[in-house]
Parts: structure tokens; C-alpha cells; sequence
């Protein structure tokens, strides 16, 4: 008879036990349904800082005209060495770099059909293009150029009596602080965030003209060797139209020669 009762007891305790438990379960899948998915969406919210790292090492290892060793690019990213390493080979892997005897790095076939798409893809080349042919004056240089992190990178290029291709292929990317569009673009930062982006030297010598670009909508740039420059931005398209190689030419014929850059401008922002 004690044995009945004592299993009576025992079931009753182990049903109220895996009572609670199914409770305490379910009262935890309700909990974290009803709990806001802060933590899931502040991470897939954040920028993919591998992804970033690539992208920027792949337009390094694309601008320079040199195989690149993964310490040197290390070193002008101010990246640890093994991470570039794992960067570099994993763009190898689908043909987007290459090694060389050295073992240092170069650009891969891959590039080739990526800057084909690009130029295929960009609404700013495929409309600028046409236009820049047509009308830029062919006296002077006249240059495209878009902003990427400090660097001017140069879309179009062109000398007096150069052809279209030389235009195209045949100019690097240059500091922004140093080239009249960088000038032009950078204006549109803050002091604050400039001043930190810059060295103290490098900022008194381009706040003057980020304030002219701010106050007069274009920087006309009179150079200490006699050369005169000019650029306007381009609007929504996050790039500069520029007038360059103009030597010591008196204020009449710049005021000319601005004209024609905005009466450019405006054929390509149209």
C-alpha cells in the first residue's frame, strides 16, 4: 500500500516537473518571438568589412602599373599583411588577380570582362563619352574624373592632339588635394571631416580652393609656374569636369574658357 502512494507521489511530481518544463519551454520560444531582433538587424546593418578591404585592394593592385608584392600593398593600406594575403588569393581564385614569377600580383583576366561591364553599366561614361569627343576643346587637356577616398581617378584624360584612347587609358589617379576636380569635389565634406582626412600642410594648401568651389559653384586655380586650371562638379554623378594646361593666359580668356566649361558641364548633366 506505501508503494502505491510513494508511485502516486512520484507520478505527480515528475507530471508537475515536465509541466513547468513544457512552460518554461514554451514560455521561452514566446519571449524571444516577442523580443525585437535588435542585435540581428544593428549586425546586418553594418558594412561587410572584408568586402570593403577587397574592393579597395583590387583598385590598388588595378591602378598601379606594377606587379605588387602582398607586404607593399600591406603597407599602402595599412592592412595586416596575412589578411591581404587571403584577399588576394581568393580573388586569384576567380580570376581576378594573378601572380607572377615573384609571387607578387597583378591584375587577372577577370578585370578585363569586370571594366568591360562597368563601362557597359555607367550611365556617366556612355553619355559623357560621346559628348566629351564632340565638343571638349582640343587646345588644352580636358579631364573626367571621379572621387575615391583621396585619389582623383581619371575616366577621361586628353592632351592637345591626342586620340580618344590615349584620353581613356592614358592617365593614373592622382592625390585629390593636389588636382583641380579633387579640389572641386572635396568641397562638398565638411572642414572637420577634410581636416582629419588630411595632413595640416595639405589642408591650408587646399582650403582655399574648397571654399572658392563652395562659395562660387567651381575652382579657377592660378598656378605659381603661370598655369591656369578649372573644374565644376558634376552634379548628382559624384564627378568633376576640368580644364587644364592653359599657360598664362589673362583674365578675359579665363572667364572664356569657364564659360565653355560650364556650357560643358551642362551638356552632360542634361
Amino acid at each position: 500500500m506505501m508503494a502505491y502512494w510513494f508511485c502516486k507521489a512520484l507520478t505527480g511530481a515528475v507530471d508537475r516537473m515536465a509541466c513547468r518544463l513544457v512552460s518554461w519551454r514554451a514560455g521561452v520560444k514566446i519571449a524571444a518571438f516577442l523580443r525585437p531582433q535588435r542585435s540581428h538587424l544593428t549586425m546586418s546593418s553594418q558594412p561587410n568589412q572584408s568586402l570593403i578591404d577587397g574592393i579597395r585592394c583590387l583598385q590598388y593592385l588595378v591602378s598601379s602599373d606594377r606587379a605588387i608584392g602582398c607586404r607593399e600593398l600591406a603597407r599602402l593600406m595599412d592592412i595586416n599583411t596575412t589578411r591581404i594575403n587571403r584577399l588576394l588569393m581568393t580573388m586569384a581564385s576567380i580570376g581576378l588577380t594573378m601572380q607572377d614569377e615573384q609571387r607578387r600580383y597583378l591584375p587577372g583576366p577577370g578585370i578585363h570582362a569586370l571594366a568591360a561591364q562597368a563601362i557597359r553599366g555607367s550611365a556617366l561614361f556612355s553619355h559623357a563619352l560621346p559628348i566629351l569627343e564632340r565638343h571638349a576643346p582640343k587646345d588644352i587637356v580636358v579631364a573626367l574624373g571621379v572621387l575615391w577616398e583621396d585619389q582623383i581617378i581619371y575616366i577621361y584624360h586628353s592632351a592637345p592632339a591626342s586620340q580618344v584612347s590615349q584620353a581613356l587609358a592614358g592617365f593614373r589617379m592622382s592625390p585629390a588635394w593636389q588636382s583641380v576636380p579633387g579640389m572641386a569635389l572635396l568641397a562638398a565634406e565638411s572642414d572637420e571631416t577634410l581636416m582629419q582626412r588630411f595632413t595640416p600642410e595639405q589642408w591650408r594648401y587646399l582650403a582655399p580652393h574648397v571654399a572658392q568651389q563652395r562659395q562660387r559653384g567651381y575652382v579657377l586655380w592660378h598656378h605659381a609656374d603661370g598655369e591656369v586650371s578649372m573644374a565644376q562638379p558634376l552634379g548628382k554623378h559624384a564627378a568633376a569636369l576640368a580644364f587644364a594646361g592653359m599657360w598664362r593666359i589673362d583674365e578675359a580668356e579665363a572667364a572664356t574658357r569657364l564659360q565653355t566649361l560650364k556650357a560643358l558641364n551642362q551638356l552632360i548633366t542634361q
